[in-house]
């Protein structure tokens, strides 16, 4: 007899699966699409005469660096001086930047919680260049936590290889409190879950230079999970992200290896597509002895029990099956999974 539990299920899924996203599972229903044929600005703000946190370049809302062309979104970062005079308390101060990019990121209706977010992005590489697709805090009252998700960032003194992926879980005084100051103040995870690596994670994908590529991540409240064209790259418990957040898309130069000769500017970073899938919840169960797992569900049960002492239940070969519930997943009885099919299950409370 084959008997499993939730808990061991939901370890095996994931030693085995190599991608449960929204091409290979019913239960994903697309809610956020952009085709980028504009730059809605209901749905997008362009950053204008920012430097995120004193960075070298400065985000400028011109056409230069922030436009909408052939069905993409084009950010480009250019070496060259511009300056503008900036007011604050009632003074006028000039202020000059030696490098000019590009960022967006939602408004507020268009803030997200939970779900599978990717975009097909083709990327620059250069010495100084530091692209990145994350998730940040909404401009919100009830918010708890910095909720920061690079699902890449790309530092082009790194090989094109290399992908960041790291989380931010909360920002502090280091005067007031016990927290770690070496990076931006940042609250390390492992202060919360010794087990969670939060910093400074990265792995290792294709040459991103070599064209287009897709960048996701899956949000629950349990888990985040890393994937690049499909394929499984990641995959961490969530250290207790859980507020809402804007998308962020953006060409930076980084303060700490400043671009040389053999930098390529102007370069780009050429984003065709945003969307967001959610699961789709019920609260009915499946309980069977014998169960067809051809047909697919469609949507996340309260519980699923399938088999039992005399029961004999097989997948179909070459199938993939994926079974989702918030309470359990129990398999027993005769129960195989042939060469050349997969079973993928997944126990996560509702969103």
């Amino acid at each position: 007899m084959n008997r499993c539990t939730s808990f061991i299920c939901l370890l095996v899924s994931w030693s085995v699966a190599i991608a449960q996203t929204p091409a290979t599972d019913p239960h994903w229903r697309l809610v956020f699409d952009e085709p980028f044929d504009s730059i809605d600005p209901a749905v997008w703000k362009v950053a204008h005469h920012f430097d995120h946190y004193g960075e070298p370049q400065v985000y400028t809302g011109r056409e230069s660096n922030v436009s909408a062309k052939d069905g993409e979104l084009v950010l480009r970062v250019s070496k060259e001086r511009y300056r503008y005079k900036e007011l604050s308390a009632g003074e006028s101060h000039k202020r000059v930047y030696d490098y000019t990019s590009g960022w967006v990121e939602t408004r507020e209706d268009y803030y997200i919680r939970y779900g599978y977010l990717e975009s097909r992005i083709r990327l620059p590489h250069g010495r100084g260049f530091w692209p990145a697709f994350w998730t940040f805090v909404g401009d919100h009252p009830d918010r708890h936590n910095a909720a920061e998700i690079d699902i890449f960032e790309m530092l082009g003194n790194q090989p094109p290889t290399v992908m960041g992926t790291n989380l931010h879980i909360g920002y502090c005084n280091c005067g007031e409190n016990d927290c770690n100051c070496e990076y931006l103040n940042d609250r390390m995870c492992p202060e919360v879950n010794p087990d969670i690596l939060c910093h400074q994670l990265d792995v290792k994908i294709p040459d991103y230079t070599a064209g287009y590529y897709t960048y996701a991540v899956e949000w629950s409240p349990s888990k985040i999970i890393w994937y690049v064209n499909g394929n499984m790259v990641r995959n961490s418990a969530n250290p207790g992200i859980i507020d809402p957040v804007r998308i962020i898309l953006n060409l930076a130069i980084t303060p700490w290896t400043m671009p040389d000769r053999t930098t390529p500017f102007p370069s780009t970073m050429h984003v065709d597509y945003v969307k967001l899938y959610r699961l789709e919840f019920d609260t009915t169960r499946i309980e069977t002895c014998q169960y067809d797992f051809s047909q697919s569900v469609a949507t996340v049960k309260k519980a699923i029990f399938i088999g039992g002492d005399s029961c004999t239940n097989l997948i179909p070969p070459f199938t993939d099956v994926t079974l989702r519930a918030t309470e359990g997943i129990e398999i027993s009885g005769d129960f195989q999974v042939p060469l050349g099919a997969q079973l993928y299950m997944d126990v996560n409370k509702e969103e």
